[in-house]
């Protein structure tokens, strides 16, 4: 099964930021609730956690602008 990695919902009116590290790779093994990527909001670092354990599937490079709720990877449960 392939559950979606999305942008959490943002602090204020903003809807962009900015992902800036992934700390895995794809195909990577990952833990659920494992810290696994970091985006910055106006100088404002949050990390990303898995949303289940498995294989991760990446689509979003590192420095690329993403918006609120945009899917940036997968994790396949199976």
């Amino acid at each position: 099964m392939k559950i979606e990695i999305n942008v959490p919902k943002l602090a204020g009116d903003k809807e962009e930021c900015m992902l800036t590290h992934w700390y895995k790779n794809s195909g990577d093994e990952v833990k659920k609730n494992e810290a696994i990527a970091e985006i910055m909001v106006e100088k404002i670092v949050m990390e990303i956690k898995s949303p289940a354990t498995g294989k991760l599937n990446i689509l979003i490079k590192e420095n690329e602008e993403i918006i609120e709720g945009q899917i940036i990877g997968s994790v396949n449960t199976s």
